[in-house]
């Protein structure tokens, strides 16, 4: 390699630096892909199990998400390798199958998880258009959404997220600051009760909800990926989770102590004060819109990465054809390596852009949203939705598959400690896909 050629590489590395993130931007692109719809949700399910169990039920999850979390960067970590995804680890250790499995899983997921942001923004406009005196039906309000979530839905650079994070942190800060304000102002008046602390009968209408205050899995190695310096992220992330679970279980227990009966599906909706409940709504509505494309992000990944395996095998696959009947044995090799080179030019870096082909891409994309729009006018009632997805996909996503592989992959460790961890995880999980899905699907139905 001449010194123009050492040149060049050394200035490609700089221009991949400069998209990479610093640990304070991972901080809060990884707390914000935690604080998602569940936060706002978990109390209404808190105020339905009851003060007390609610905080039972919440450590074994919140335990159960940080160290599954740590497991995959561990492993992750130990591999070594660039771009690595939640998939590729599944690949090299429970095989192609499986792989091909945890990849619909995390797609299902993750729109499971954008058509419940979906909903919010819907029910959110609603009642803010209805503060004023405006009623719309459910269809206006989704089809008035298009104009902004559809935009965000096409944008195929996560780093350009990594400064707006914060922002929409703040916001959503900003409106959980808004709900303890109102209820102060009702403790003030001594309306706070602790008349309900425990419902057993209502477990696993919370378990699943509370899964998804945690559903940052999918966005592990994505944003691990994305670092300067990514053994930096293992302790970023927990952190990260901490402040989360932090803000997720203080949240619920101040508010549905206070609001009592009056607490609403989306917590925002029990704010008395119309002017603040507007302003607290379009808080978090543009703290959702900014994770949305988080979110979204890792699905799209796949499905693109998918096609993109198959137009490579299937350029292969002809250029070998044509050439066999003509060419020589070495001809043909070098045939080979030619369309190598071709495939390496279509890959590029996944941080950035996963997939050339415009078209398909604006194809792909657009059946998603259409997908997920449709789910979401269909859907009866958030907190079901979101406690069933959690209670499926996120006991899966989040705790199974995360405990086997690293079983896998580190067999010859066997410590007590880590066997322990192991057990606790795989409890919590099995009785959430089990229980939290057959009380889901029983309210939902």
């Amino acid at each position: 390699m001449d010194n123009r050629e050492i040149e060049d590489s050394n200035k490609q590395n700089d221009v991949v630096k400069q998209h990479k993130s610093t640990a304070s931007q991972a901080y809060f692109n990884f707390i914000k892909s935690n604080l998602g719809i569940g936060v706002i949700v978990l109390p209404f399910v808190t105020y339905q199990v009851g003060f007390l169990w609610s905080i039972v039920l919440f450590i074994p999850i919140a335990f159960s998400c940080l160290k599954s979390s740590q497991q995959m960067i561990q492993i992750a970590d130990d591999m070594n390798t660039d771009n690595i995804l939640y998939a590729d680890i599944i690949r090299q250790t429970l095989g192609s199958i499986w792989a091909h499995i945890l990849d619909i899983a995390i797609i299902l997921q993750l729109i499971g998880l954008c058509i419940a942001y979906l909903i919010f923004l819907t029910e959110s406009l609603a009642q803010s258009l209805l503060q004023i005196g405006i009623q719309m039906s459910k269809l206006q309000c989704l089809l008035i959404t298009l104009f902004i979530v559809i935009p965000l839905s096409f944008v195929r650079k996560i780093h350009f997220f990594h400064s707006t994070s914060k922002y929409g942190f703040y916001c959503a800060l900003a409106s959980f600051c808004i709900i303890l304000y109102d209820c102060q102002n009702r403790l003030s008046f001594g309306n706070i009760q602790f008349s309900n602390l425990i419902n057993f009968k209502k477990t696993f209408n919370y378990v699943g909800v509370a899964i998804l205050c945690c559903e940052g899995i999918f966005t592990v190695l994505p944003i691990r990926d994305s670092m300067k310096n990514k053994f930096e992220f293992k302790s970023v992330a927990a952190q990260s989770l901490i402040t989360a679970f932090g803000i997720s279980i203080f949240l619920s227990l101040i508010s549905s102590s206070t609001y009592q009966s009056d607490t609403q599906s989306i917590v925002l909706f029990s704010i008395q004060n119309p002017i603040l409940e507007v302003i607290s709504l379009i808080l978090y509505s543009i703290s959702l819109l900014l994770t949305f494309p988080l979110q979204l992000f890792p699905a799209v990944q796949i499905i693109e990465q998918m096609f993109q395996k198959k137009m490579v095998e299937f350029i292969s696959f002809n250029d070998i054809e044509d050439n066999s009947n003509s060419f020589e044995e070495s001809q043909i090799s070098k045939n080979v390596a030619s369309t190598c080179d071709k495939i390496d030019d279509v890959v590029v870096e996944k941080d950035d852009q996963i997939f050339e082909d415009r078209f398909l891409q604006i194809i792909i994309r657009t059946m998603l949203m259409i997908t997920i729009y449709f789910v979401a006018y269909q859907v009866p009632h958030l907190s079901h939705f979101l406690n069933l997805i959690g209670s499926i996909f996120g006991s899966l996503l989040q705790f199974c598959f995360p405990v086997i592989v690293h079983i896998i992959y580190f067999k010859s460790s066997k410590s007590t400690k880590l066997i322990i961890q192991y057990v606790i995880i795989m409890i919590v999980s099995l009785l959430a896909i089990v229980l939290g899905t057959a009380e889901s699907l029983k309210n939902l139905l």
